[in-house]
């Protein structure tokens, strides 16, 4: 057997497929896996021992003992390869790895590949090259950037040219790693023979730099280790870190500070007798040094006296232990609080940092009005009196006067006038005409800023920044803006169409939400698993849903209103087509493309005479769609604030996969679903909550001729559908009778 793959499972079930799959594909056949079940149930245990592989599988249940490097332990006890590789469950390697690594393995103790970083699983990896990138780094390997830190320049990386074999791979190795703590086994290839006899296991009494102590001893008492340019192995990040953290996401910073200070003791000796390479102590204490300044004296700002003097006692021992010339080539500040932490207590050391940290801040907030901004939102504004009948609202992040967060301000204007101070979030403050007296601002401008921190009532149907303060006496209504048919927030496995930091930002903006609004029973479930929701729900419908049940004769006098204003012939009938975006046809965040499918000109021709067709498009869709050619016939209102006036003039609504058509079924009119890419949408992208074949109220077309047939029968459509959507909407708009704003503002503003 030429190679033993280790791998520390803990029943990550939705990671270990990429794993396996990665080793059914490699080129190199000749290799075993060892999956160590820690802390596992028996189901998981059983499913791994019947999973079919067309390599040797050996399951193994780690008892009397946990944790990741008791795991690896017991894999290198049962392993029979000449080379061990470890392989965290989450992790999937490139499908030349073991043939790349084996290929420099040939005298060598050991062979490191450098490791590309994703948060994606392998298809999304693949077909889209989705490397972790510079701003979405993980929690352990981020150095702090905000006001409060002691950044630091990174240590200039050594010109190594003809330097002996033996530093140019372990210096490259340190360098590959980043900081101390982030020094890793994974993209290691070992010889077990070597790892035998020098007796170098995993010290399991550490839990989360096990791997540090393992690495540097390996190097110590190898002679000739090898580097592969190539990077082989996809370290895989958790884009879950509130429900299923990877161990570099857990936040424990005294263990962490203690584990890394007693490693750095062990290993002292040990790289001060490496006397053929002195210079391997001088690199190993310049990350030390650089991890002291980050996270240690950072320890002492934001953690308890009793603590920081432990800590203090142990990292002063480290610190006696530093090559003079590590210390000399700090950088000046680095040097000085070296000095100063000798002679000073912990206390004393954190307000020297503070200092140091407002000289950077303020460094900072010369150079960007971004950040002063922010500063003085949380140093000045959130520390003003609360304006306790100042409401601000927000819709779809500033981008406009539209849905439930404007008929909650209407009904406050109209029913208590004088009473609030109306704050508008609007990214174009001059283009809206309001019905009743309000401040506006553009979003994050220092008037943003300004309202966002003074307001008492937050009304918004969006996400609001992750930095928003709570202040005590706030009030925040979250009216969301849709009953959900795609899979949202924790229950996606997936996160392509938002940073991948997504849940945990999304986890914290939750916490500040007072009242969440829900449409119906199905959405406040939803509402509830998916967004990890406890907080007070609004059985109420939503408030931007009360127009669609005005009296007939108001319904009839507003929607020609409507017709007038969009300049469209009153005497025609409407339909609206409002399609969603795809998940995975996008240029950039946010930002993503749309292909109309629909035959326009034959649309025209062949229906022209009686309809009128709106196109209202998602506005995260940013193509522009050139309908000119079909003058007269088709409009494109992607730009028109409320969708609910559109709903209001709408004969027929076509769409797909858009949360439209819950609202829309309001008004009890025919719907067509134009799932044209039906097959890709539910097995490819996100899946949907509902079965849409069973539960859609109308029929399900391919393309332009289904949709024109359909249109010609509707009389038939609608009563083959009467009797499911009478169903739809009994589950769906239940909750909905055109009241929805008045129990709102009752609920919240105490009315």
């Amino acid at each position: 057997m030429k190679v033993s793959i280790i791998i520390p499972y803990h029943g990550e079930e939705k990671y270990i497929g990429d794993c396996l799959v990665s080793l059914e594909e490699q080129s190199e056949k000749d290799f075993e896996a060892i999956i160590v079940c820690d802390r596992c149930t028996p189901e998981q245990v059983e499913n791994l021992k019947t999973t079919e592989t067309s390599f040797p599988l050996t399951v193994i249940v780690l008892e009397g003992k946990e944790g990741v490097a008791a795991a690896r332990n017991l894999g290198l006890s049962n392993a029979k390869g000449e080379y061990v590789l470890f392989l965290d469950c989450d992790d999937y390697l490139e499908l030349f790895a073991l043939e790349e690594l084996l290929s420099r393995a040939g005298g060598a103790e050991l062979v490191f590949s450098k490791r590309r970083k994703t948060w994606y699983g392998r298809k999304f990896f693949y077909d889209k090259g989705q490397e972790m990138t510079g701003d979405e780094k993980d929690e352990e390997e981020e150095e702090e950037e905000d006001g409060d830190s002691q950044e630091e320049e990174p240590e200039e990386t050594e010109v190594l040219t003809d330097e002996h074999h033996w530093y140019r791979v372990y210096i490259h190795k340190l360098h590959a790693d980043g900081t101390l703590q982030g020094i890793s086994v994974l993209g290691v290839l070992f010889d077990r023979n070597f790892l035998e006899e020098k007796g170098i296991r995993f010290d399991e009494e550490v839990v989360y730099a096990s791997d540090v102590s393992f690495v540097i001893r390996a190097f110590c008492a190898a002679e000739n280790p090898m580097e592969l340019k190539q990077r082989v192995y996809i370290q895989r990040r958790h884009n879950d870190p509130v429900n299923l953290p990877a161990v570099s996401q857990i936040s424990d910073p005294k263990k962490r500070i203690e584990e890394i200070t007693k490693i750095y003791l062990e290993l002292e000796p040990l790289l001060a007798a490496h006397t053929e390479e002195p210079r391997a102590k001088l690199s190993f204490d310049r990350k030390f040094i650089r991890y002291y300044v980050t996270r240690v004296s950072k320890f002492y700002v934001d953690g308890s006296r009793k603590d920081s003097d432990a800590i203090h006692k142990e990292a002063l021992e480290c610190l006696r232990t530093l090559s003079p010339d590590a210390i000399k080539h700090a950088r000046h500040y680095t040097r000085k609080l070296i000095r100063y932490s000798f002679t000073h207590q912990p206390a004393e050391i954190a307000k020297k940092v503070k200092h140091h940290s407002s000289i950077q801040t303020l460094g900072r907030l010369m150079k960007s009005r971004a950040a002063c901004k922010k500063y003085l939102y949380r140093k000045v504004f959130a520390r003003m009196k609360m304006v306790d009948n100042m409401v601000i609202f927000e819709s779809f992040f500033g981008r406009n006067y539209s849905d439930s967060p404007k008929y909650i301000y209407e009904y406050l204007g109209k029913h208590y006038p004088g009473e609030y101070q109306f704050v508008w979030i609007l990214n174009n403050r001059q283009k809206e005409k309001m019905p009743f007296p309000c401040k506006r601002a553009k979003r994050f401008s220092l008037r943003y800023y300004y309202y966002m921190a003074r307001a008492k009532y937050h009304v918004f149907n969006g996400r609001q920044p992750v930095y928003f303060i709570k202040r005590k006496g706030n009030v925040f209504l979250e009216t969301w803006h849709g009953t959900p048919l795609k899979k949202l927030v924790f229950d996606m496995d997936e996160v392509t169409t938002a940073s991948p930091l997504y849940k945990k930002q999304f986890y914290t903006q939750t916490r500040s939400w007072d009242y969440l609004v829900a449409p119906n029973q199905f959405s406040e479930d939803i509402f509830r698993h998916a967004f990890m929701y406890d907080g007070k729900m609004l059985e109420t419908g939503y408030p931007r849903n009360d127009i669609l049940y005005l009296k007939d004769k108001e319904k009839e006098d507003l929607t020609l209103e409507i017709k007038k204003e969009l300049g469209i012939p009153v005497d025609k009938k409407v339909i609206l087509y409002a399609p969603t975006w795809r998940d995975d046809e996008f240029y950039d965040h946010a930002q993503y493309k749309f292909t109309l499918k629909l035959d326009m000109e034959k649309m025209q021709k062949e229906i022209g005479d009686e309809y009128v067709l709106l196109l209202r498009t998602h506005y995260f869709i940013v193509d522009f769609l050139d309908l000119t050619p079909y003058e007269g016939f088709a409009y494109n209102v992607s730009k028109y604030n409320d969708i609910a006036r559109l709903y209001l003039i709408s004969d027929i609504l076509i769409t797909d996969y858009s949360s439209v058509f819950f609202d829309y079924a309001n008004l009890r009119r025919p719907m067509l679903f134009f799932t044209y890419d039906l097959d890709k949408y539910q097995s490819v992208l996100r899946g949907f909550y509902m079965d849409v074949e069973e539960e859609l109220p109308g029929p399900m077309l391919f393309d332009t001729d289904e949709i024109l047939d359909a249109i010609r029968n509707l009389p038939e459509i609608e009563e083959k559908y009467k009797d499911k959507y009478s169903v739809f909407c009994e589950k769906y708009c239940g909750w909905e009778d055109g009241n929805a704003t008045k129990k709102v503002v009752e609920t919240v503003f105490k009315k």
